[in-house]
């Protein structure tokens, strides 16, 4: 089987890692260079039950990708012989203010009806817990089954294990169309033309850009977010990834760390701004106090995928296609990259429907390019 992937991002790199590994010729072409949509902006959190608590279906799904995780990331390590930054030390959400702790009430209650592990902590509990938080912090949340990953070093190192088990990368390659003829597909990009048995869109935020023929386009739009990376000198740095009202901050061994994120609906600008650089600072100066000596490495800009229900689209564009959507992930692209992957390969390898194609179906979220829809509507 030759399978065409659209899209290096942790997405496609993950997928075309599984197939490869299967055996399957892959090829897998990229407008940009890998990593260098989305995923760049993203910090690498696996949170589910911070992210998807409130939003049903992408709660089960979070979960299960979580738990494939430590596999996941074995695998890749071993596939490609990179190593990956990854740790599971858990994530605290704090509350700087009793309205704060009142916004959290919520998700403690959830977590306790759901017997999922956590704690609440006050007082001098949560000074030892998490050291370099603010003084004025009333109470905190924390939640053990979480943690984070490097996303850069992991696509590397997908894109590594890919390319180590036969598979092709080209880029810069813009797909414009995708004919499935039934027996093949081919994949137009300017004057090139690619021949496959199955193709799988997975452009992130630029999926809804290739036209397939004979099917709607899949409704996906761009929302902006921005990150700062900070190299961090104060003592003490913060052990784990430490949320606040508004902004989350992820620790690295280097000694930076990630700040994030802006939600900024403006199509495809991927423009760094003033505006977003003063409100990170602002909140991660007012989490952690020691932030305000850090100095400034980078300032991260991607684009994030996101369906109309807030859900990803993936399974096959309409019953007997040849063509395979992965895309739409929003916040979770790099928490749902072991599930996806999962769920692509065993459907494309082995003909394996997974459950979680009943809910994740691109038939919910197809759309013309008229379709001015947003989240939740």
């Amino acid at each position: 089987m030759n399978v065409v992937v659209i899209g290096a991002g942790v997405i496609g790199a993950a997928i075309a890692d599984a197939l490869a590994a299967r055996g399957v010729g892959v090829t897998v072409l990229e407008r940009r260079s890998p990593g260098r949509g989305a995923s760049q902006a993203s910090a690498g959190i696996l949170a589910p039950f911070t992210e998807g608590h409130d939003k049903g279906p992408l709660l089960d799904l979070g979960r299960r990708s979580l738990d494939l995780f430590d596999d996941f990331l074995a695998g890749v390590r071993e596939r490609s012989g990179m190593p990956v930054e990854y740790s599971r030390t858990g994530t605290l959400e704090v509350a700087l203010d009793q309205a704060d702790a009142e916004r959290l009430e919520p998700t403690r209650a959830w977590l306790e009806q759901a017997g999922l592990p956590h704690e609440w902590v006050t007082g001098a509990v949560l000074r030892d817990l998490e050291t370099a938080v603010s003084s004025s912090a009333v109470a905190g949340l924390f939640i053990p089954a979480h943690g984070f990953v490097a996303v850069e070093p992991l696509v590397r190192a997908l894109v590594n294990g890919a390319r180590l088990s036969g598979a092709v990368f080209e880029a810069p390659v813009d797909v414009t169309a995708v004919e499935d003829r039934g027996s093949s597909v081919t994949v137009h990009a300017g004057d090139r033309f690619y021949e496959a048995d199955r193709v799988v869109l997975a452009a992130g935020s630029w999926t809804g850009n290739i036209r397939v023929r004979q099917a709607p386009r899949l409704a996906v739009r761009p929302i902006r977010g921005q990150l700062l990376y900070l190299h961090y000198s104060a003592k003490p740095r913060p052990s784990r990834v430490v949320w606040g009202a508004n902004c989350y901050v992820v620790p690295w061994s280097d000694g930076t760390v990630l700040v994030g994120a802006t939600v900024e609906d403006v199509g495809f600008d991927e423009s760094a701004t003033v505006e977003g650089l003063a409100a990170m600072t602002a909140a991660a100066t007012e989490l952690l106090p020691g932030a305000d000596t850090a100095t400034l490495e980078a300032v991260r800009v991607g684009l994030r995928p996101v369906m109309p229900d807030g859900l990803p689209a993936i399974g096959p564009l309409h019953e007997g296609s040849n063509v395979v959507a992965a895309t739409g992930h929003y916040r979770n692209g790099i928490l749902l990259a072991p599930l996806t992957a999962r769920v692509v390969e065993r459907l494309l390898v082995d003909g394996h429907r997974d459950g979680s194609l009943a809910l994740t179906t691109p038939s919910r979220v197809m759309a013309d390019l008229s379709d001015e829809r947003r989240i939740g509507e």
